[in-house]
């Protein structure tokens, strides 16, 4: 386990000089420190970075409020929540106990650190007791999940994060594919280094634009050299996403630098060295375009040290569940904002069992969609469950997804059978069907001529029975 994910120690403290101190304590142990003045910062931080805290020590006093019990609550919510350590310069017992009530791990003086490194290794060995299983350690990334598929997702992320092997990951739009290369990277030795992302696709509208992207120019009439993505990640982890979307020519251009790590800026012919991992994504089938002549084989070798295939979660249903429930948690948040006020929301049985039925061709940024969709109506309607009537009217108001044969449904398969219903349970009465759809009768209107349904027939249905 390579000691970078599990030796950052937050400190959240409005003190420098007491923050000072611990540092230089601290230091000799292995820890690495990041400071936060303040439980506000600490808390957008935790929400937008990393999972790879190994605990957080937070000051109960800020001036002369207790900020940081007040905020303690907002920390253990946290998905994935690193322990949090009490520090106080004042021996008040009945905050200390009520941090401990409220879930903090314990309580440390600031006149006395002493015990704090044997607590930190106490952490250490927890979490490393918990990284054994390999949905645990998906989860510190990000990836939630509880199936069989994905476990073998993660064995293989653990296996070959430590190495310098070049790694391409494999799925469907809307798998989880970036995240899987930032877990290859953050559990690296090149973990404390530059993880660069690059969209293939935003870069390769001409040769030129490509090489200057990756690689950099040179100076040149006046203007200063630039640096390229290669430049940029040097140390670190360089990830190009849709590499199936590279032109023959681009592809060429690509072998040497990946094979021997060095380059020519644009406009120049001294070559340029550097110490970069490369990992690759794509949703395409390569290794068919490798066949048909569509990808080199030269460029397909170098990029498939090793291959990761995320299943589609139409393979995975057992995750649908788990998925909605997390967004329905941690979608609020990204949406109202941090406020004491954000509201909270469950979904029904028959909601989730629903939500199982169902095709997602878009995969988990699909599901992700719908649910925050069906926050946003239920918090409009002033509930807090997300009910099938909430989905439905989710769905209706969801872009179309392409139907293919299955034995589940596709969103658009859903829609119209959402829409077939309500005209049936209203006897094609068009306004009620839109309000049991919990949409507009002129959006309903369009839905109905969109996908050439006639109300009338189910009054005429309604006549004949």
């Amino acid at each position: 386990m390579p000691k970078q994910l599990l030796s950052t120690v937050l400190i959240v403290d409005d003190d420098p000089e007491f923050v000072r101190r611990i540092n230089e304590f601290l230091t000799p142990y292995g820890y690495r420190i990041h400071w936060l003045s303040s439980p506000e910062q600490a808390l957008e931080y935790l929400r937008s970075a990393p999972q790879g805290i190994l605990a957080v020590l937070l000051d109960i006093m800020f001036g002369e409020q207790p900020r940081g019990l007040e905020a303690l609550p907002e920390f253990i919510a946290l998905p994935s929540a690193p322990p949090v350590v009490m520090l106080s310069a004042y021996e008040r017992a009945t905050l200390v106990e009520c941090a401990i009530k409220q879930g903090a791990e314990s309580y440390v003086p600031k006149a006395n650190l002493e015990t704090l490194p044997e607590r930190l290794e106490n952490f250490q060995r927890h979490r490393l007791q918990r990284l054994k299983h390999p949905l645990t350690f998906l989860r510190q990334f990000g990836i939630v999940t509880c199936s069989e598929k994905m476990r073998e997702v993660a064995e293989k992320i653990m296996r070959c994060a430590p190495t310098e092997l070049t790694v391409l990951i494999v799925g469907e739009t809307g798998t989880g594919k970036s995240l899987v290369a930032e877990a290859l990277h953050r559990y690296s030795r090149r973990a404390q280094q530059r993880f660069v992302a690059v969209d293939i696709p935003n870069i390769v509208g001409s040769p030129e634009l490509f090489a200057r992207s990756l690689f950099g120019t040179a100076p040149g009439a006046g203007a200063p050299a630039s640096r390229g993505f290669f430049h940029e990640a040097d140390g670190g982890t360089l990830f190009l996403d849709e590499i199936g979307e590279l032109s023959w020519e681009q592809q060429s251009q690509l072998l040497k630098p990946i094979e021997e790590k060095r380059f020519y800026r644009v406009g120049s012919t001294q070559v340029e060295s550097t110490d970069v991992r490369i990992l690759s994504a794509t949703n395409r089938n390569i290794s068919q375009m490798v066949d048909s002549a569509k990808f080199r084989r030269d460029l397909y070798e170098r990029l498939t040290h090793e291959i990761i295939y995320l299943p589609p979660l139409r393979e995975r249903p057992e995750d649908i569940p788990e998925l909605a429930n997390h967004f329905a948690r941690t979608l609020p948040q990204e949406i109202w904002g941090a406020a004491s006020s954000t509201p909270s929301f469950t979904l029904a049985q028959p909601t989730l069992e629903r939500l199982q039925q169902y095709r997602w061709e878009g995969n988990v940024r699909e599901l992700r969609n719908v649910i925050q969709r069906c926050l946003t109506i239920a918090q409009a309607e002033h509930t807090d469950t997300i009910t099938p009537r909430i989905l439905n009217r989710a769905l209706a108001e969801t872009p179309s997804s392409h139907p293919t044969p299955s034995s589940a449904q596709t969103l658009e398969e859903v829609r119209l059978d959402a829409i077939h219903r309500a005209l049936s349970q209203t006897r094609g009465n068009v306004t009620r069907a839109a309000q049991q759809l919990g949409i507009s009768r002129e959006h309903l209107h369009r839905l109905v001529k969109k996908h050439g349904i006639d109300p009338n027939q189910y009054r005429q249905k309604h006549h004949a029975d």
